[in-house]
């Protein structure tokens, strides 16, 4: 198990704030809070006049509030999480964010429920909307938002706007440096381009650099979390005419991260045992040298195997099993032993690395040794045309996307050279390293393409509207390298009998949408969206030269063709095709004061929605991967979202006020399931005479959760100079059912006993507040000084859908 906890405190003092930060901020010298303006509707609409739960940061509220990275635009916004670990819990740094907004949990490690946009253009992941220098505003939109902004908007859509250049030649430096290393360099330059007011431009660069917080306790005097990233931008605008726009983005990023931080909390007592690693729950053996301590807080009534069933012809019985586990919050780490990362990198991981057949990342341009490596490029183009007082507007959106990561890392999290007899069990070779390591390589790169066009009508009358169409191509390409493999055993990776190959995986879209909304009366109005998209899932097999066989029973369980399938050859394909629509209806109760109810659904497809791993397993495991539900095609998972919305500005506009109230039901929601069933009785591997374990995972429709919630922001001027801001949200997610043997065989739930629970990884309550005081700098032109103070609170997680374990909560 694999736990991360944060605990944050931010107070920033800053002087020669421009006048327009305090306004934007609401810490006005004088009058009331500032309007904001959002594009969630891809038109420009008043934040309190739009019908959607939106929480917007103007590029004054992130410099204010000090938020330079999406870790921080999390912590200072209720109602979201971000979960840093990677698949399988191994490995948690910056090559794997998952949003999680409303509750909505991605299920698995390549599900995305929150998309995440620049300009309203697609962008492959977080990493490119945190390397986005001052923007204009963030938008956070809450709920589908498939009308819009299109496919894996499940649980809502991050949107970074970027800011204009400038009229006249401006430049902005921003300079941090703190403990541990810590520096961060921005810094900008705009205004007109060739002397031209018809052309504008925005260069941007940031430099950062931090030392770990951590002492690596497997290799005394180095550090654990390192990270460095360089990034520069280019903002191009041209207005030509009066009626044609363009505006040009182009983004750049490397990060080059030392090992991540990662800690194992085991509730058994690990000990070292002849040579290898022995788990006494499993072996029965209590011999050898006690490795890592007992931190469990209670016992557990689960099964030998899964979820309450046997397996195959052995064994026969699948017994109840008493376990330690976690009961309540999961113990800290033991500091002697973790966090910890075995960092040898030695000329066999290094010549497994070198090897390029079966490599994402080119090795040149890939880690070097433990930690990560990453480079992002991202380039948009938006254009523009108004014809004339006609009310229509034809816009295009372009863009393109180019990530790739490499990380090594030491998944088993935990010193394992500290003790002697903790060696190799296969070290007959004094070139091979002495102890047992775990090492693995995770590298992933995605390529996309999107375009959209649309035509859109406001004359200020009764009715606006617009049509438009999209397509969006994407290509994923994912490696997992067991290094271990080679640095024990001296085997190149080639000849090894089961090897880890590059797998592929293509999801092209292509969509009609629209939206309209029409006045009846002055007060009254409804909105009425939708779109109509084609998901074309494209899943080839492995690069490995060995290809897959499907055999005759395989084909007729999983409505393949029987055959023998190459390396890289179409393994399933299919089309989901499905219209996504959004009601909306709003009341003016007055100027100042509206109301909202909507009903909207969404859909996610993605690469997640098949499986064909278990294709290159035996007959058995195909078998069992039947039974537990594991098919190679998975039905896309769905939700239907009701809400109710008021927003408000009062007190002459001192005081601002947005809140929800949503219900929503997801269905056919993806979990992981995995089981093992039993070969042929080995015992070298399985001392206690139980047979070969074979372990057979997939991703299956096993789930429907109800999910409720509130969510209240408050933004207050009670005297000039002073701003309050406060904000909160109650999260509740109340699963109707759920299966998992994994989880099973922990706790002792099964079927019905799932049911009411929590989801994982989600804080049933959050919330912020804020504090900001501020005046003017007499002898400076327009200058400002300015104290501040913000707190943020995240309730406990629970670790998985038993809740018996759980995270504490953190402020």
């Amino acid at each position: 198990m694999h736990v991360a906890t944060a605990i944050s405190m931010a107070l920033s003092m800053g002087v020669g704030v421009p006048t327009a930060v305090m306004a934007q901020t609401g810490a006005a010298s004088s009058g009331g809070l500032e309007e904001i303006v959002v594009t969630a509707r891809k038109r420009e609409e008043s934040l309190l006049e739009t019908p959607i739960a939106i929480t917007a940061l103007t590029s004054e509220d992130l410099a204010v509030q000090g938020i330079n990275n999406f870790n921080q635009l999390v912590d200072a916004t209720p109602g979201i999480n971000l979960t840093n670990v990677g698949a399988g819990g191994g490995r948690s740094d910056r090559s794997f964010q998952q949003i999680t907004l409303r509750g909505f949990v991605p299920s698995t490690a390549n599900s995305t429920l929150t998309s995440t946009f620049i300009d309203g253009v697609p962008v492959a992941s977080p990493t490119a909307v945190a390397n986005v220098q001052d923007p204009e505003r963030i938008e956070i939109l809450k709920g589908p938002q498939a009308a819009y902004f299109g496919r894996n908007t499940f649980a809502g859509a991050i949107n970074v706007v970027n800011k204009q250049p400038g009229e006249q030649f401006a430049g902005n430096v921003s300079v941090m440096g703190g403990t541990k290393g810590n520096v961060d360099f921005k810094g900008s330059i705009d205004g007109p381009l060739f002397g031209s007011e018809t052309f504008g431009f925005r260069l941007s660069g940031n430099y950062m650099q931090k030392e770990g917080s951590y002492d690596n306790a497997a290799a005394p005097g180095t550090r654990l979390g390192d990270q460095e990233t360089r990034t520069v931008t280019l903002f191009v605008s041209a207005r030509p005419t009066e009626n044609f726009s363009a505006k040009l983005f182009g983004l750049y990023s490397e990060d080059d991260d030392g090992p991540s931080v990662n800690a194992i909390v085991s509730a058994y007592e690990v000990r070292a045992n002849n040579g290898g690693l022995n788990y006494p729950h499993l072996s029965g053996s209590s011999a050898g040298t006690t490795f890592i301590a007992n931190s469990s807080n209670c016992l557990r009534s689960g099964f030998r195997f899964g979820d309450g069933r046997a397996f195959g012809p052995l064994p026969t019985d699948n017994a109840t099993v008493t376990r330690q586990w976690f009961c309540g919050s999961v113990p800290n780490t033991v500091r002697q032993y973790s966090p910890a990362q075995n960092t040898l990198y030695d000329a066999l991981a290094a010549r497994s690395m070198a090897n390029p057949a079966q490599r994402v990342v080119a090795p040149g341009e890939g880690a070097q040794g433990y930690g990560l490596v990453r480079e992002y490029q991202h380039a948009h183009l938006n254009l523009e045309y108004v014809f004339g007082e006609s009310g229509f507007t034809l816009s295009s959106a372009t863009g393109i996307n180019d990530e790739f990561y490499s990380e090594i890392a030491d998944l088993d999290n935990s010193d394992t050279s500290l003790l002697s007899n903790i060696s190799n069990p296969g070290n007959a070779n004094p070139n091979l390293r002495t102890f047992f390591d775990f090492i693995f390589a995770v590298e992933r790169e995605s390529f996309d393409f999107s375009q959209e066009l649309r035509l859109s009508y406001d004359k200020e009358g009764r009715f606006n509207g617009l049509l438009g169409v999209s397509m969006i191509d994407t290509n994923v390409w994912n490696n997992l390298v067991n290094l271990s493999q080679e640095v024990l055993t001296g085997a190149v990776r080639n000849d090894l009998v089961s090897p880890t190959f590059v797998g592929e995986s293509l999801v092209k879209n292509k969509a009609v949408f629209f939206g309209g909304t029409y006045k009846f009366t002055d007060a009254f109005r409804v909105s009425f969206e939708g779109r109509y998209q084609e998901d074309h899932v494209i899943g080839p097999t492995s690069s490995s030269p060995m290809g897959v066989t499907i055999t005759p029973t395989a084909a007729a369980l999983q409505g393949l063709t029987a055959g023998f399938y190459g390396p890289l050859t179409t393994l399933v394909e299919t089309k989901y095709k499905k219209f996504l629509p959004r009601v909306i209806a709003q009341y003016d109760f007055n100027d100042d004061l509206m109301g909202y109810a909507s009903f909207s659904k969404g859909i996610n497809v993605g690469t997640n929605t098949f499986n064909t791993a278990f294709l290159a397993q035996s007959r058995k495991s195909q078998a069992l991967a039947a039974e537990l539900g594991i098919r190679v095609l998975q039905t896309p998972e769905q939700m239907t979202n009701y809400e109710l919305g008021l927003k408000g500005r009062f007190l002459d506009g001192r005081l601002q006020l947005q809140s929800a109230l949503y219900h929503a039901v997801w269905t056919d929601q993806l979990n992981n399931r995995s089981a093992v069933h039993l070969d042929t009785v080995d015992p070298v591997t399985n001392p206690d005479g139980i047979g070969t374990l074979q372990l057979v995972s997939g991703a299956a429709n096993t789930g429907e959760v109800a999910m409720q919630g509130l969510e209240v922001e408050v933004r207050y001027i009670p005297v000039d100079n002073l701003e309050l801001n406060i904000a909160g949200a109650y999260t509740n997610t109340d699963i109707r059912s759920f299966t998992d043997p994994t989880v099973t065989q922990i706790s002792g739930l099964i079927g019905a006993d799932f049911k009411g629970k929590h989801l994982p990884l989600s804080s049933r309550i959050s919330g912020n507040a804020g504090i900001q005081y501020g005046g003017s700098v007499e002898s400076w032109d327009e200058g400002r000084w300015f104290a501040r103070a913000d707190w943020s609170y995240k309730g406990k997680q629970y670790l998985d859908q038993s809740n018996q374990a759980w995270i504490d909560g953190r402020s």
